[in-house]
């Protein structure tokens, strides 16, 4: 499909210039019938035997097939929180062990790593470089007792890049556990975890993905996810989770080890929707595009007088979705004011406006935004 046929699957357009990918991102009209499709069934006759259970296999494949991964390794979570969580808490840490992350990372890859301090687990964060978290500054952090490197692969403030494969193949060779949380990258950027350095990868369905509040999930590398004690523990995550009456704690070696219980089957199937058009579209023309309508957003901003949020301008394999920008002498606030006004939808993080161009956005959009945030109109 093509993205500006796609981009009628959004009813949205028809009232928004929507840029706020990198927040809560609309829904499509497949997501919309998706849902309706279960609830005609739910509330007009018996629901089909492992109703739940054959949905979660299905939405398991598509993701492995948009990352790059077998669906085995795949689970189903509730949020990236949630998924930093899983790992967070199912390794068997020691007191003296470490984590290195970032400065300027996504709480919800913070909290989980910070709540390991009452078993001696020390948090240690690599400071950004002109806005980039570079392998340099992570590097230099971690030592034998280093467990895992969380980091995000779209810092969510700046949408800066992380080179995956610098960052990952190092810490392969030191046997060191790489976590990415790709939140603000699956969707908008191709990931092929079949290449990639990545033991443990998590994302919410929300954010450039396109899909429900509420549902995610993670990849996890099929060597570690069996060494991996989960947090939750129930029918769904034992081999035997049909079995009733004869207990057997035996838990599956696959991505249900962490799917304790059934799943929202309406959350399941309007992500899978989405997942399903991304696919339809191609990883590829949906990053291209995604990098063109950022960089042309980004260069019309530079030309206004706009301060671009380091690092700007980007090297060749830093860009996402995200531009972040101020006004010197201008609120971030009264900037977004104006620009909702003319029903374009941004976020505010600190003293900037962020945006994030999406495949179905349009040059005319972007285009548009500028000239509501050309000089003259910004000043009167």
């Amino acid at each position: 499909m093509d993205p500006v046929e796609a981009r009628n699957l959004f009813p949205i357009t028809a009232k928004f210039i929507f840029m706020n990918h990198a927040g809560v991102s609309p829904m499509s009209e497949r997501a919309r019938a998706a849902v309706e499709s279960v609830m005609e069934i739910a509330t007009s006759r018996p629901a089909p035997d492992d109703w739940s259970r054959n949905h979660a296999d299905d939405l398991r494949e598509a993701i492995g097939r948009l990352v790059g991964a077998e669906p085995e390794s795949i689970a189903i979570t509730r949020s990236t929180a949630h998924a930093v969580s899983l790992l967070a808490c199912g390794l068997d840490w020691q007191p003296g062990d470490n984590v290195v992350g970032a400065r300027g990372e996504y709480p919800a890859n913070v909290y989980p790593w910070m709540a390991l301090k009452d078993r001696g687990v020390e948090y240690r964060m690599a400071e950004p470089v002109e806005g980039r978290v570079t392998p340099e500054s992570v590097l230099a952090l971690v030592d034998e007792r280093t467990r895992v490197v969380a980091l995000s692969h779209v810092e969510f403030w700046n949408g800066y890049r992380l080179d995956l494969d610098a960052i990952g193949s190092e810490l392969d060779r030191r046997g060191v556990i790489f976590a990415v949380d790709a939140i603000q990258s699956a969707g908008a950027l191709r990931i092929d975890l079949s290449r990639l350095p990545v033991d443990y990868l998590s994302a919410g369905a929300y954010k450039w993905l396109m899909g429900p509040v509420g549902i995610g999930f993670c990849y996890c590398r099929p060597e570690l996810l069996r060494n991996l004690r989960p947090a939750l523990v129930g029918t769904g995550n034992m081999k035997r989770n049909k079995e009733y009456f004869d207990y057997d704690f035996d838990l599956v070696e696959t991505g249900r080890r962490f799917e304790e219980a059934s799943i929202s089957v309406l959350d399941m199937v309007a992500f899978e929707a989405a997942v399903e058009l991304f696919l339809e579209i191609g990883t590829d023309v949906v990053e291209k595009r995604v990098l063109s309508l950022a960089r042309q957003l980004g260069e019309g901003l530079a030309e206004r007088g706009y301060e671009l949020v380091e690092p700007w301008p980007r090297e060749p394999g830093e860009a996402s979705g995200i531009v972040s920008f101020r006004k010197p002498g201008a609120p971030a606030q009264e900037i977004l004011r104006d620009l909702n006004a003319c029903h374009v939808v941004g976020r505010i993080h600190q003293d900037f406006v962020r945006l994030g161009t999406h495949f179905y956005n349009t040059e005319e959009e972007v285009e548009r935004v500028l000239e509501l945030l050309s000089p003259q109109r910004v000043d009167s």
